[in-house]
């Protein structure tokens, strides 16, 4: 492939791309890696009582990587991709290490704050990476190959640290699997994984015209933040909508677990359950972001909030182990048809030459609803029980698709 034509779409640019496909696995993976076993490390090995203290690591998860989603796309405009994205796995370190050799829930919670960091910048990047090459045609193929390869990431590590954990204990043998993925990772960005701002002035320069009038089209942070939050009904209502997914795969990161070992579920039966929903999650996708690119975003977004608010709410209602894997694919199925597609909106909508800022605005919402998610819970789950909690968020999905259902417009080119 000729790196300096900068010519757009998967075919042209397929050694990148698969490379940043490759990259986006590791990512999920890493974050894949504490899905069964960080809540579980909290009740049974250090014993914390309190489910707002066991609930931290999330919190402190959720604020640092929505905080750090608007400062990676600021970043990604102004000095490139690449930089930022080894930036994220370079901060993966410190997590790996306090997870290693330091066995305090204080140092769990401050290797959260590291994961953020590094979800921020690596899984940022790779989505903007990947947008970046394939320019609007295949734009929702992209975000479907992207998010389902992550998610894979994600549903590999929850099964397998589940496996490990069962086996040889939840305090070490799970980091020392993720400190191979993490070396693994960083190499790749460093060594094979190139620049693609020069696709982003292509782009630009096809849309536009002209990479004068791209100059004039440059606005600040405060715009692109009051812009994306509350003055474009689209890009408003797919924010409000990504906090929400975020609400609730807190759920089932942080509670499900919880919820399911009082129920005297095993630790290996949890992570399949897990596994289920995360990976009906990952591989759906692959089918789920080209669907877009034919129907339109908004159909498989507005469906998908439908299925994952239904499938919490009936999550809640099983008392065996393949309900609740069958509820969770359904949940995981839902997340399939939504996720990829509020990303590939957002970046419909948002003019090349900023998009990076406005992908971060909208990461910034969607992944503030982590924090938000464990400080919600927290509270209801000692006011109202856990059962009560699920279906809460579960009809907090349900209200949550009508507002998109009323305030998003379709932005698929072909389909407005």
């Amino acid at each position: 492939m000729n790196q300096e034509s900068h010519e757009l779409g998967i075919k042209p640019n397929l050694q990148q791309f698969l490379w940043l496909v490759f990259s986006t696995i590791l990512v999920g993976m890493t974050v894949g890696l504490e899905r069964t076993v960080v809540p579980l490390l909290g009740k049974d090995v250090y014993h914390i009582t309190s489910i707002s203290v066991i609930f931290a690591f999330i919190i402190a998860f959720g604020a640092t990587k929505a905080v750090l989603n608007l400062v990676a796309g600021q970043f990604s405009d102004a000095l490139g991709r690449r930089p930022v994205l080894i930036m994220g796995w370079l901060l993966g370190i410190p997590m790996i290490v306090l997870l290693l050799f330091i066995h305090t829930w204080t140092a769990v919670i401050i290797a959260n704050i590291f994961l953020g960091a590094n979800q921020a910048f690596a899984w940022t990047m790779t989505v903007t990476k990947q947008l970046d090459l394939v320019g609007t045609k295949q734009r929702g193929l992209a975000m479907g190959i992207n998010e389902a390869t992550g998610y894979i990431g994600v549903a590999i590590s929850t099964i397998a640290t589940g496996i490990i954990a069962e086996r040889y204990g939840l305090i070490q043998a799970p980091f020392v699997y993720g400190a191979v993925v993490l070396l693994f990772g960083l190499g790749t960005s460093v060594f094979v994984i190139r620049e693609t701002r020069g696709h982003v002035l292509k782009e630009a320069k096809a849309i536009q015209g002209s990479a004068s009038t791209m100059k004039k089209k440059k606005v600040g942070v405060g715009e692109i933040i009051w812009t994306t939050t509350f003055a474009n009904p689209t890009l408003s209502a797919c924010s409000q909508a990504g906090l929400v997914n975020k609400l609730a795969d807190t759920l089932v990161w942080a509670m499900l677990p919880l919820y399911l070992a009082h129920l005297h579920v095993s630790i290996i039966d949890i992570g399949y359950i897990g596994g289920a929903y995360t990976i009906i999650w990952g591989f759906a996708q692959f089918g789920t972001g080209i669907l877009s690119d034919v129907i339109g975003r908004k159909p498989p977004i507005v469906m998908g909030m439908a299925l994952l608010g239904v499938g919490i709410v009936a999550f809640g209602l099983g008392h065996s182990v393949s309900w609740w894997m069958i509820t969770a694919a359904v949940m995981g199925l839902g997340m399939a048809l939504l996720y990829p597609n509020l990303n590939a909106a957002v970046a419909d909508v948002a003019p090349p030459e900023i998009r990076g800022g406005v992908l971060g605005v909208y990461r910034l919402w969607r992944d503030g609803g982590y924090a938000i998610g464990g400080l919600l819970l927290g509270f209801t789950i000692h006011s109202m029980g856990m059962l009560n909690s699920l279906y809460m968020i579960g009809i907090i999905v349900l209200v949550s698709m009508v507002v998109v259902l009323i305030r998003m417009k379709e932005t698929h080119p072909r389909r407005q």
